[in-house]
């Protein structure tokens, strides 16, 4: 009988063996499984930020290429406007156009009214017209200062104007002087 004993306990210690090994398996795969589980959800995530980041790469490197294109065409626009600036400064041929284009150009306008004028008491001197020449002088004279019509002050007129002047200025007073 002891005999018959041993093997019914050996039995029992099998089973809670097999049992217990079926659960420590059972466990195991389950383990994986969550683990497998885990990691998959981790790599979507990990795709999805990777995916996010690109996309804002792109329009990083996007908004980049515009900017370099519009630095680019700023760039060729200054080009043109400096070679415009330059033939300017070459037609206006001037010291003060090397510095300031604007105050050459008035200067220059104010030379071509100033020729003008002249001529126009010129030719009402030539034809006799004093009071409308003696009009024309003052309006002239007013408007530019004798001082700057002989070239007098920093912004006087060239040489050619004063001498014109003078001429202008001679002629009037020897009519006033007349009558």
């Amino acid at each position: 009988m002891d005999e018959n004993k041993k093997p019914e306990q050996a039995k029992p210690e099998k089973k809670l063996s097999r049992t217990t090994l079926t659960f420590y398996i059972i466990g195991l795969f389950s383990v994986a499984i969550a683990l497998i589980l885990i990691s998959y959800v981790a790599q979507a995530r990990a795709d999805r930020q990777l995916d996010t980041l690109t996309n804002q790469l792109n329009e990083q490197q996007t908004v980049a290429q515009g900017a370099t294109q519009k630095m680019e065409d700023l760039q060729a626009q200054y080009d043109v406007q400096s070679a415009a600036l330059d033939k300017v400064r070459e037609v206006l041929d001037t010291e003060l156009a090397k510095t300031d284009v604007v105050s050459a150009t008035q200067q220059r306008m104010a030379e071509r009214e100033v020729y003008a004028l002249l001529a126009r008491i010129n030719a009402q001197l030539l034809a006799d017209n004093q009071t409308d020449a003696k009009q024309a002088y003052d309006e002239l004279v007013q408007k530019y200062s004798e001082d700057r019509l002989l070239g007098n002050t920093e912004d006087g007129f060239d040489s050619d104007i004063n001498k014109l002047f003078e001429a202008v200025q001679q002629q009037i007073e020897n009519k006033d002087s007349e009558e």
